[in-house]
This record gives structure tokens, sequence and C-alpha cells, in this order.
């Protein structure tokens, strides 16, 4: 796509003003949920692990291995158990791998998922690669998660509303269910996700009272990603939305869903593959953002205190002109040893890298067993050590840019670990 302009290369300030910095979603403070109790540990081992390779020294009394990461399972990953998909959505960043008829080998998987626990892994979003809830032992993989002790968390086009009702009764406060619906009307929603049979946008929203009626408890989204005339992915243009959000949070609070989340449309970059948010160099910046702006205003208002408007951190900063705050990255990305997907594609470091060779930590089956996972632990430390993402990644607007600059300042200053505290009274959110 040579007609398109990363946001990072548009005009804005070459620093924030003071008072002026961008908020982070709370679901992206990455950095609180590293302090939590279960993920603390690993943070310190980590940072006493790179304290160790970058002054060259023997490793400190933690005794750890330098040529491995230390032994901790990801606190988090994201698991894709199917390349099945029944929609074909136009702004889908992975609409090349799916329906390839790679699988799992479920024992494996479940023997993958196992290991991990007992290693320090607390949370999995159950997410794309395709629609989870085509894997025909959907249930049961949910059901052996939450027998482990994880927190659990469901991406769903919404089709399989009642395979997730069914399973809901399993689920707890702290776990979540997100419909990828992107519209406020089926007149939009059609082109944009081309669903292969007949799914209409209202059938799907009106089944979401079953899942809260298995169990209130579950938090139930409305993912809205915000698409505009001129973006396209796959040489395909992609269908406009962002007039319809506002009529998306309408359509979400009256079928009871918890909150609906506005996040930017990404591309590919042509360079390595990278998810990034573009915009077309024949598109009007100033009139999109201010029609969005405009849309999230009137979103906000239907927000009380059973229904909440959240804007993605990635929003927030394309709405205030601040993406090369998050795209200016430190040449370690620290996240990819506390966070992977895991995929029938293989094991990869990021969710932007999903299927990209220089993001391969392994195959499938590259935790199935403590073999393997140890294993795993030597690619990974290589990784970490030669993956740089000042270049790799220095058009993407980062999630993590935020926690990995924090972990860069703790390996400058370790002495700062013991003065991390956590609130007791804090809800534990170990996704990442």
């Amino acid at each position: 796509m040579s007609d398109t302009i990363p946001l990072t290369d548009l005009d804005a300030p070459a620093q924030e003003e003071p008072g002026d910095q961008l908020e982070l979603a709370s679901i992206h403070d990455f950095a609180t949920k590293l302090v939590q109790p279960g993920s603390k540990e690993a943070l310190e081992h980590y940072v006493h692990w790179q304290v160790a390779m970058r002054s060259a020294t023997d490793t400190d009394a933690t005794d750890l291995d330098p040529g491995k990461v230390p032994d901790f399972a990801p606190i988090s990953i994201n698991l894709d158990l199917t390349t099945a998909c029944n929609f074909a959505c136009d702004h889908c960043v992975d609409l090349d791998i799916l329906n390839t008829g790679i699988r799992f080998d479920h024992n494996k998987l479940l023997e993958s998922l196992q290991v991990m626990a007992e290693r320090g892994m607390k949370s999995v979003i159950v997410i794309g690669g395709g629609e989870p809830t085509l894997y025909p032992k959907f249930e049961e993989v949910i059901r052996f998660m939450k027998g482990l002790g994880l927190q659990i968390a469901i991406v769903s086009n919404g089709t399989g509303n009642e395979k997730i009702a069914r399973v809901a009764d399993c689920m707890e406060k702290s776990d979540w269910v997100r419909l990828s619906l992107d519209s406020g009307t089926d007149a939009t929603f059609q082109p944009m996700h081309n669903p292969r049979k007949n799914f209409p946008l209202e059938d799907i929203c009106a089944k979401v009272p079953l899942i809260k009626a298995a169990n209130a408890d579950v938090t139930v989204g409305f993912s809205f990603i915000v698409t505009w005339r001129g973006a396209e992915i796959n040489d395909t243009s992609i269908v406009e939305n962002l007039h319809e959000m506002a009529m998306a949070a309408k359509l979400a609070k009256d079928n009871q869903f918890d909150y609906i989340s506005f996040k930017p449309f990404l591309t590919r970059d042509e360079a390595n593959n990278a998810e990034v948010i573009d915009i077309n160099s024949k598109s009007n910046l100033d009139d999109i953002i201010d029609r969005i702006q405009a849309q999230v205003e009137e979103a906000v208002k239907l927000g009380d205190d059973s229904f909440r408007v959240h804007q993605s951190t990635g929003l927030k900063a394309m709405l205030k002109r601040q993406t090369q705050t998050l795209a200016k990255q430190p040449q370690q990305c620290h996240m990819q040893f506390f966070r992977q997907v895991l995929s029938p594609l293989g094991l990869y470091n990021c969710p932007v890298y999903r299927n990209q060779d220089h993001g391969r930590l392994g195959d499938k089956n590259a935790n199935a067993g403590v073999q393997s996972y140890d294993a795993t632990r030597g690619v990974t430390a290589d990784l970490v050590k030669n993956f740089n993402a000042t270049v790799e990644c220095e058009k993407v607007t980062c999630l993590y840019n935020d926690v990995n600059w924090w972990i860069e300042s703790l390996i400058a200053n370790p002495d700062e670990l013991a003065r991390l505290k956590w609130d007791e009274s804090a809800e534990p959110d170990y996704f990442l």
C-alpha cells in the first residue's frame, strides 16, 4: 500500500505538552498487572536476568541460566484455538491464515496449557486466527483451563453465543467475553463481515442475554474497530463505519452488553507485515478525527452504572495525534517474555507478529511437555536479546510501549523492585 502514510509520520508536536500525557486505558495498565502477586516474582527474576546479561557477569543469587529466560511461562497468552472462520471480514489482518486446515493436536494443546499453568501462566485470551467457538472441543478446552485456575477471556464474532452461554457457568467475575461486531446497523455489518450464513447483527446481539442469564458475573463487551473511507488492507478498500459508533453503543446497551470498546483500524506494514495504524494519503485526517471525536462524545452520553464506553489506548493516541509516542520503542521488547501467542501455526512473541517468522518462538507444540517448554526458554532468550524492537516496531502503535520502557527503568535501577507495592483491595487482572 504505497499510498498510505503511517500516522507516526504526520505532523505532530515533537513532545507532549505538560498535562497532555496520553492516558492509558485501564486494561492496558500492564505495569500495575505485573506487580500483582503471582506475576511480580516473574518480573523480579526477569529484571535480574537482564541485569546479569547486560553487565556480562555471572548470574546472581537467583541462580538464573544465562542462556535461557527465567523459568516462568508467560503470565498471559493469546490462544488461537482454530484457523477456521465463518466470516470473511474486509478489515481482517489475519485473512491470509484463515481456513487453512492447520489444527492443534487436542491432547498436545491440553498438555501445553497444563505445563504453562504449572509454571506461572495466569490468564488466557481465547481469540483469533479464526472463530474460537468453531473449535470442535471448545467447551472442553474452556472447562479444562478453568480447572487449572486460569482467568479466561473469549473473543468471538458472536455466531457462537449459544456455545458461550453453555460454558458460562464455569466462568468467574474476572473472566470476560468480547464480541467483534464493528457496526451499528446490519446494512454495514454484512459487507464488513461477509458471514457465510445468515447472521444478522441484531440476532447476534439478541443472544447476549443468554450469556448473562447463564452467569450474570461474566462481563460481555461489544468491540468496534473504527474504519474510515480510504482505509485498505489485503489490497481491498474497507467499508466505512465511523458514522455508526454512537448507534452501536445504543445497540449494545439495549442488548445487555456491559460496555462498548472503540479501537482504530489496523493494516499490515509492507516492510515487515507488522500491524500498524495507517491512513490513506488521499483521506482527510482532520475530518476523520473530528468525526470520530463527535461520535465518541455522543456514545459517552449513554454511559451509566450498568454500561461503559471505552476508548482503546490506540484510539486515544490517534485522536490526540500522539501515535508517535507509542511508536518509539526500546531496543528490547520485554513483554515477549510475559505475553505470547499460541496458534495452530506456532508460538509467537506478539499478536502483531502472529504467523511471522521473525516473531516465531516455536511450533504449536513448543510448550507440550517439560522438555519442549525448557527448550523454548532458550529460543525466547535469543529473541529477547536479538529482536530489535526499535527497528522492527518503529511504525507500531504499541500497547506495550509504556510497560516496556518501565521495565527498562527497572533494569537500570533494580533496587526499585523492592519498592513496588500492590493494592491488596484491587481485583486481580492477569490479562496482558
